[in-house]
């Protein structure tokens, strides 16, 4: 920390910083609060040592932040800060967070009594405390360095000098900030040029976020790997839109990220463009080119440079060389020069050839004599009216010989009308099983004759079976189900949130969050990423990329 001006034009002590003695900490701080024209910095390790320097100097409670800003909400909660949306009433709140404010949200600020943390990461000096900026922020060091291998934060502040209350950045990250922040006068000049000829070039279809950033439809481009400010083109999806930083890349290189479609086109156009000056060459030539192969091979080196040269086109080129004994199949220059076309010969005549036609001719096979198929005549079979009648099968009822005498059990046959020699061998085992309950029976008198069975009642018809319908598992509950009026709004914002990152991504939409994961959200409302790490269906993964993102939606 320092609270030291510099005499210096501030941009111009950044080159040799460097190479100054004392310590490394005091002197890049000292650079980078000259640099914003604040009367003292702080260096800090990371987003919760910001944090924690913030809660000291504003205080704690509500902190209104700009959507465009990804802010580590965890780290300001556990300082005592809680973020919020800039739609509702500023007064009451500690301080409002805004990248790149217009005069506009300043006088708000001032009409509302609260301090303005103007947000500098990507556009360090821009001298805020002159337009009325309370203090001024650098949330990391991409735009300090161009690189993200060196992280530390910044502070800086007007007026009463804050003690440091948050951990300070590794000597290592200093020292790699003290080499790369010479260029960092070259590097916004060179980012701010790409940016407003960018801005020109897409018209509305753009707003700028500062001198080096635009921000740009949610579905324009997708996010890059390489972070915001840094030398490389950069994109990040924000609340409202993607943000784009084009770093030290040219404009063409931030069109064709835009559109990549053009820059395929215009590729097949450039070859396809080619292509019609390659065939439309002429033979003439083509076979110069091979005669100068050739002659360059026969004459050696310096004989194929003077071809190369303009020598191929003298009609004398060919009579002076020797032959190549090492190609016997090659014709000799003379016999060659017979059989070219002049103007008094003759142009050769085309051959074509035709390839001769085998004989496909082929030797039929031996057939095998046929075989005489005799065919089975079918005879009818003649029943005579002597043949014995077809025994009778068992009454699947008992028979009842009248009122006294007894029941005949069911499977013995009426031995009165069967033949005294007869006996149907179908009945062998029903007489073997019933031969018990038989001896049992009265013997029954010859001279009786069997009664007439009595009439059965007529079998009960069956009842008609009950239909019971099939015993299905219900269908999917809702997981909207029994969400308030306030729940079922914040569920419909999810997954209007989820639709369109869905579509941006061309992914399914269930990957970035099922509805039931969505319910759940709504029906917690978390507020921090620990709160939402205790969803069900919210992974590690998918909290790293869309943990900040849902928790700006349920805020909305």
């Amino acid at each position: 920390m320092t609270d030291r001006p510099s005499p210096e034009r501030p941009d111009a002590r950044l080159v040799r910083l460097h190479a100054e003695r004392g310590d490394p900490h005091a002197r890049l701080a000292g650079a980078l609060a000259d640099l914003e024209g604040a009367g003292w910095g702080v260096l800090l390790e990371g987003p919760r040592a910001l944090a924690a320097q913030l809660a000291a100097a504003v205080g704690r409670g509500t902190l209104r932040a700009d959507p465009r800003l990804r802010l580590d909400r965890d780290a300001l909660a556990g300082a005592g800060l809680a973020a919020a949306a800039l739609e509702a009433d500023w007064r009451g709140a500690q301080a409002v967070w805004l990248l790149e404010p217009g005069p506009e949200d300043l006088e708000r600020a001032r009409r509302a009594g609260v301090p303005v943390i103007v947000d500098a990461t990507l556009a360090p000096g821009s001298e805020w405390f002159s337009r009325g900026a309370a203090y001024v922020t650098y949330r990391d060091s991409v735009t300090l360095t161009g690189h993200g291998d060196a992280p530390l934060c910044a502070l800086f502040g007007a007026g009463e000098v804050r003690a440091p209350v948050g951990a300070p950045p590794s000597d290592l990250n200093v020292a790699l900030a003290l080499r790369d922040v010479a260029t960092l006068p070259l590097r916004l000049a060179r980012a701010a040029r790409t940016a407003s000829a960018l801005a020109e070039r897409l018209g509305g279809a753009a707003q700028t976020a500062g001198p080096t950033a635009l921000l740009l439809a949610p579905d324009a481009v997708a996010d890059t790997n390489a972070p915001l400010g840094g030398v490389l083109l950069a994109a990040r999806s924000v609340s409202g839109g993607v943000l784009l930083t084009p770093g030290l890349e040219d404009l063409g290189r931030a069109l064709a990220l835009l559109r990549p479609e053009g820059r395929q086109e215009g590729q097949e156009d450039r070859a396809q463009g080619r292509e019609p000056a390659r065939h439309g060459e002429r033979p003439e030539a083509q076979s110069a080119e091979r005669r100068d192969f050739r002659g360059g091979r026969r004459g050696g080196q310096d004989r194929g440079r003077d071809l190369r040269r303009g020598d191929r086109d003298r009609p004398d080129r060919v009579e002076g060389e020797r032959p190549d004994r090492s190609q016997p199949d090659r014709p000799a220059p003379d016999r060659a020069l017979s059989d070219r076309p002049g103007p008094d010969r003759e142009p050769p005549q085309r051959v074509t050839f035709e390839a001769p036609v085998p004989n496909l001719t082929l030797t039929p096979l031996p057939t095998p004599p046929a075989q005489e198929v005799t065919e089975e005549v079918w005879e009818p079979e003649i029943v005579f009216s002597d043949s014995p009648a077809p025994a009778h099968a068992p009454l699947p009822i008992p028979v009842s010989g009248g009122p006294d005498a007894p029941e005949q059990p069911a499977g013995l046959p009426d031995v009165h009308h069967l033949d005294e020699g007869g006996q149907d061998p179908a009945l062998g085992e029903a007489q073997q099983d019933t031969a018990p309950a038989a001896s049992h029976a009265p013997p029954a008198r010859a001279d009786e004759r069997p009664a007439a069975p009595a009439p059965q009642p007529a079998p009960a018809a069956e009842p008609a079976p009950v239909m019971l319908p099939p015993d299905l598992p219900g269908g999917k509950e809702d997981p909207a189900a029994g969400l308030t009026d306030e729940q079922a709004a914040v569920y419909a914002r999810l997954r209007e949130w989820r639709n369109a990152e869905a579509k941006r991504q061309e992914i399914s939409r269930f990957i970035v969050a099922s509805n039931a994961t969505l319910a759940e959200i709504a029906r917690r409302v978390p507020y921090t990423e620990a709160d939402l790490r205790a969803v069900r269906g919210m992974g590690p993964e998918r909290l790293r990329k869309y943990g900040q993102k849902i928790l700006e939606v349920v805020r909305g």
